[in-house]
C-alpha cells in the first residue's frame, strides 16, 4: 500500500479516516502557517513524543515539501506505527487545496 500521499487523497483520508494529522516542522513555521486539526511535533522533537502519541489513530505526516515527513515516518515505522506522509507538504497543499 502507499504511503506517500498526495494532497488530494490525504484530504479525503482526514474526512473518512481515524487519523492523527502531524506537522513536523518547527513550532515557528507551524504558527505561521497550518492545517486545521493538525498538532506539531517537530522533528526534533518526534522520538520523544511516541509514547504521547493516540495508538488508535494513524499518524499523517506533513511539513513543508515532505522531506522531514519521511524522515519522520522512519521512526513511526520503526517503533511500528502504520504512517502515512503527504507528498509535496504545505506546499502542494496550499498551492492545489488552498488553505
Amino acid at each position: 500500500m502507499e504511503t506517500e500521499l498526495n494532497v488530494i487523497d490525504a484530504r479525503d483520508m482526514l474526512k473518512t479516516e481515524n487519523i492523527q494529522l502531524i506537522d513536523v516542522r518547527s513550532e515557528e513555521q507551524f504558527q505561521k502557517k497550518s492545517l486545521p486539526s493538525s498538532i506539531n511535533i517537530p522533528l526534533s522533537r518526534v522520538s520523544q513524543e511516541i509514547p504521547n502519541l493516540d495508538a488508535k489513530k494513524t499518524p499523517l505526516l506533513i511539513c513543508n515539501d515532505g522531506s522531514l515527513s519521511i524522515q519522520a515516518s522512519k521512526l513511526l515505522e520503526a517503533c511500528k506505527f502504520r504512517v502515512y506522509t503527504i507528498r509535496g507538504g504545505i506546499i502542494d497543499w496550499e498551492q492545489i487545496i488552498g488553505m
